[in-house]
């Protein structure tokens, strides 16, 4: 170490010590530290009501030191005894390190009131940071838990997931954050439900206490879950109710070490909290999003400048990173961060901690928390030949019930159930917008939790509402939000139809919308096919003669298309006794199903369909099609392989190459295992993310291919170009993320293709 660098380490030492003293000694005097007495200056004198205390400090470990110091100490000992006669004196031999044997007898040598120290003995006298350390670690952090069990306890190994800077888009680690607050920059982290802000936090408070042991002289973390202080806006009340929660016997130590500076600070949920008593008294979201974090923005404005403040909460509780900054009193000069998502290997890493070591599923969703629910919910008996395979219907409808169960745990006020159904609902309204998502007004928000519950929000209420999952801020200036997950959004949309199906007499706003609204996706079919296959009162009778009745009540055709699309899932060889007709229906995607008999009662007019899939088209009637818009027409290489009467002045953007077709495929000049693979690979991935039965591979194959069937698939599995799920009873193969470029390539020319996965 360089002279200059031994200076500069002796006077961060030396202020470290003056400011722990000053606010043990003498905290109604914060002016006090070095100061001469007679003609030799002392590292810090402090003089107090009843007592005067000196203090010298040092980091060397020489014995000839101690007695320097111990000399100067006894001097300035005696000559304050002089001065103060009435009050007790003590002086403190002050090192960094444990004192040596020889520090210890050279200052014991000297007599009272000297005492040697170590700097973590002085500061145990403000306050003891390794107990509050101690007792920290068995208490929750936010909403850090293990999914299935709600164990804060026992988590899983963290899996860094690392966030990103605002403006400069680079990754920080949780060591160089740790990093960033040593060197005093507080930090802001938000992102959406689910992205693991809590669990960073976790890792990085233990990342903090471990520099502390470490290094005594350092900040310790004092870390708040602010979901536990409804409704305190002061932040000794705060600190003190949180030593309480821990068990920390001296509560009024941490309002000491806060306000000494001597801590990091970290509030964990700005979001979950809400100060009652002002609901009624103004109607601006904004303005009751500002009164909530009150109790944040004291926090920051009251800690001293020196004293790092680590902020976590999900951003879209407000309606733009400005008022974000505002409402909390963020530091201007504060490390910005989004929470990030997992690479592949990390969304691999995360699942294997559960003992789901296959292929990970295409439709599987990024957030960490997602791909927890869906790990931690895999047990034995649910297992497929070693794996914990989901359908996108059963994923999906799974994480719905338990993000609303996690929500319900933030809001005593409301159950999972009731919570669910408003997302399901404000899923419904968005479908009115063009794209299905938004926008969603302050007001919309406030009457369905009114329809869902039958009261008005109370304050937690509007917390959860502007807190809820899956929704962003749209527009700053009205406070509108949209759905920023397609998917979550479309698995939600399933919730009322699958209520309408069953009831079509239900009191529900799908059964209002007339003219265009956006349709169910693939995900949205899924979930509401596996909703209704565990409904023992659902039929297929049921279904179409509700599709009838929505029809003469002049119901969107949109809403029709989704209940006719779920029952021809569930059950397709079921042919309805009226005819239905689709007007003007915008749909992303209609596929036939290889069990129907018929699609004869079935008609299109003037519809706009972006991809038509004939994949598993077995030769049945198709359906009508009059003057529609078809973007992608999947298994048919040209007009020639349709039926040609059911197609009426209908334009088609784009057939399949005619290698690419079923047919096609099978008359390559290739090997018969060949042919099969690529057949699979055709059925698999031409159906986005939910894959395909288990039965439907061995359709439009001769018996001589279908006998290969088996092998192609364990071929196809063990390269991890599909994986294996189940719904219910069934047996569906699924597309694997991140292979469909490699799929794509083989399929575009599978003569010339070199891909390892074929002979």
């Amino acid at each position: 170490m360089s002279a200059d660098e031994k200076q500069r380490d002796e006077s961060e030492f030396e202020a470290d010590v003056l400011r722990i003293s000053r606010a043990i000694f003498a905290p109604e005097n914060e002016f006090q530290g070095s100061t001469y007495i007679g003609t030799a200056e002392r590292d810090g004198v402090f003089v107090g009501p009843d007592s005067v205390t000196i203090v010298e400090c040092t980091v060397s470990r020489r014995k000839d030191k101690a007695e320097k110091d111990g000399k100067k100490l006894r001097e300035a000992c005696s000559s304050m005894a002089r001065q103060y006669p009435f009050k007790s004196i003590k002086g403190f031999f002050v090192t960094r390190d444990e004192p040596t044997a020889d520090q210890r007898a050279v200052i014991k040598g000297f007599g009272p009131p000297l005492i040697a120290c170590s700097f973590s003995q002085l500061r145990s006298q403000l306050v003891d940071s390794m107990q509050y350390l101690e007792l920290r670690s068995s208490y929750p952090f936010g909403s850090a838990r293990e999914p299935r069990s709600g164990d804060y306890s026992d988590l899983k190994p963290y899996v860094a997931v690392d966030p990103v800077e605002s403006e400069t888009g680079e990754t920080l680690s949780v060591d160089r954050v740790a990093q960033q607050i040593a060197y005093g920059r507080s930090v802001l982290l938000y992102g959406d439900y689910g992205a693991g802000k809590s669990m960073f936090l976790r890792e990085l408070y233990q990342r903090l206490s471990m520099n502390h042991r470490r290094m005594p002289v350092r900040p310790f973390p004092i870390l708040l879950n602010l979901r536990d202080h409804q409704g305190q806006v002061l932040p000794v009340e705060a600190l003190e109710r949180h030593a309480r929660a821990i068990g920390f016997p001296t509560p009024s130590q941490l309002v000491r070490a806060w306000r000494s500076g001597d801590v990091t600070l970290m509030l964990d949920g700005f979001d979950e909290i809400a100060t009652p008593g002002w609901i009624g008294k103004t109607s601006a979201m904004r303005d009751i999003r500002r009164r909530s974090v009150e109790l944040v923005r004291r926090f920051c404005d009251e800690s001293r400048s020196s004293t790092s403040v680590v902020l976590a909460g999900r951003a879209h509780f407000f309606d733009s990173e400005r008022e974000m900054r505002s409402a909390l009193g963020a530091r201007n000069d504060s490390l910005f961060l989004m929470a990030g998502e997992p690479t592949e290997e990390q969304a691999r890493e995360l699942l294997n901690a559960y003992g789901w070591h296959d292929a990970l599923p295409d439709w599987l969703p990024s957030r960490p928390l997602l791909l927890s629910y869906l790990g931690s919910s895999s047990t034995p008996q649910g297992s497929i030949d070693g794996t914990f395979g989901r359908s996108a219907g059963e994923g999906w409808h799974l994480m719905l019930d338990r993000i609303a169960e996690r929500e319900a745990s933030m809001e005593l006020g409301v159950d999972g159930f009731t919570i669910r159904k408003v997302l399901e609902r404000l899923a419904t309204q968005a479908r009115r917008s063009t794209d299905g998502l938004g926008p969603i007004s302050q007001d919309q928000l406030t009457s369905v939790f009114q329809s869902v519950c039958g009261y008005a929000p109370d304050e937690g209420s509007y917390q959860l509402l502007q807190r809820l999952p899956g929704l962003g801020a749209m527009d700053s200036i009205d406070g509108s939000r949209r759905f920023v997950d397609i998917s979550l959004a479309d698995a939600a949309r399933a919730g009322d139809v699958v209520v309408c199906v069953l009831n079509p007499n239900v009191e529900s706003p799908l059964l209002d919308f007339t003219g265009s609204v956006s349709s169910l996706d693939e995900v949205g079919l899924d979930v509401a096919s596996v909703k209704l296959s565990g409904e023992a009162l659902a039929s297929a009778g049921g279904a179409y003669s509700s599709a009838t009745t929505f029809h003469r009540r002049g119901v969107s055709d949109a809403v029709i298309a989704d209940v006719i699309r779920v029952a021809a899932r569930l059950w397709p060889e079921y042919e309805p006794r009226t005819s239905i007709s689709l007007h003007e229906v915008e749909l992303r995607n209609f596929s036939l199903n290889a069990d129907a008999k018929s699609y004869g009662w079935l008609s299109f007019h003037d519809c706009v369909i972006h991809e038509l899939d004939l994949t598993d088209h077995s030769g049945c009637m198709l359906p009508h099609f009059q003057e529609c818009l078809i973007g992608q027409m999947t298994g048919a290489a040209g007009w020639s392989a349709l039926q040609a009467d059911r197609f009426v002045n209908c334009d088609v953007v784009q057939f399949d190459d005619q290698m690419s077709t079923a047919k096609g495929i099978l008359a390559l000049k290739t090997t018969p295992m060949n042919k099969v693979l690529l057949t699979i690979l055709k059925k698999i991935y031409a159906q986005r993310g939910t894959g395909r039965k288990e039965s439907a591979l061995f359709r439009g194959l001769d018996p001589k291919h279908r006998e290969l069937v088996p092998d192609a698939v364990q071929k196809l599995t063990g390269a991890g170009l599909i994986t294996l799920a189940r719904s219910g009873g069934t047996r569906i193969y699924l597309p694997v993320r991140g292979t469909a470029g490699r799929v794509r390539r083989i399929l575009q020319a599978p003569q010339s293709s070199t891909d390892s996965i074929l002979e």
